[in-house]
């Protein structure tokens, strides 16, 4: 049966600092750094192995695969690193303090933009310091794909196709798949294995570096998706004998 971990990435500097991160590179904080070895030692335990993982191209999501794999002593898995699996992109709010955004913008407003589907923050403009960094960071992909601020449905519309051409195929092929990537990304990630609808997205919540199991039928088909938590299981579901999700046998 297949099998599939998500892992968020640990918690960072910029959280600790209260910023909107989006593509910003802030790396991991000490917290940080021991949740993704703890998440690694839960793996272990629950004798979890991998056969390729795939990672954002941010920081923070590196960081917590380096210290998942060294964990792990599993330092020579293949990673395949896709910016397409980066967290969603917050436009001008991008390093921003919340409570900063808030004075700008209203509280309803900057609630609207993180938690409405499909509310699209303020751009980043072509001057912008924040967007000619970016541009920089990533000067192999063409400026014209890189987004300047995203809603949480163009996040998952820019995650999708990484399921449709890289992972799914690696799970249909029989590898264990490894993920580890930002809520954002992970949410839209679940929104096809589980086929959810925009509410459901919208609503989707996953815990700093806590890994999330799929078990899936041939078809990709969750049969259960469970938490790992301190060693033990959590948030078991069970999909068998229930309504499924739509099959995804056509990745």
């Amino acid at each position: 049966m297949p099998t599939l971990v998500l892992i968020r990435h640990g918690a960072t500097r910029w959280g600790q600092e209260n910023r909107f991160a989006g593509w910003g590179d802030t790396p991991l904080s000490v917290a940080g750094w021991t949740e993704a070895r703890k998440a690694a030692q839960t793996l272990r335990r629950a004798n979890l192995e991998f056969d390729v993982a795939y990672c954002s191209r941010l920081l923070r999501a590196r960081e917590t695969l380096e210290a998942i794999t060294e964990t792990m002593a599993a330092e020579s898995l293949p990673v395949v690193v896709d910016w397409r699996l980066n967290e969603r992109h917050y436009g001008q709010l991008q390093e921003v303090t919340r409570p900063a955004a808030i004075a700008e913008h209203g509280n309803a407003q900057v609630v609207a933009w993180r938690r409405d589907y499909h509310a699209v923050p303020p751009l980043l403009e072509d001057d912008d310091p924040r967007w000619l960094e970016q541009v920089a960071r990533f000067a192999d992909i063409d400026p014209t794909r890189l987004p300047r601020g995203e809603s949480l449905g163009d996040a998952a519309a820019r995650v999708r196709p990484v399921f449709e051409e890289e992972i799914g195929p690696a799970l249909k092929a029989g590898k264990r798949v490894l993920v580890v990537a930002h809520t954002s990304s992970i949410r839209g990630l679940a929104r096809v294995i589980e086929n959810l609808d925009d509410e459901a997205s919208a609503a989707f919540r996953i815990a700093t570096a806590i890994p999330r199991i799929y078990q899936l039928d041939d078809d990709l088909t969750p049969q259960s998706s469970q938490d790992l938590a301190g060693g033990g299981r959590a948030g078991v579901r069970y999909w068998a004998n229930k309504l499924k999700p739509r099959g995804l046998g056509r990745f």
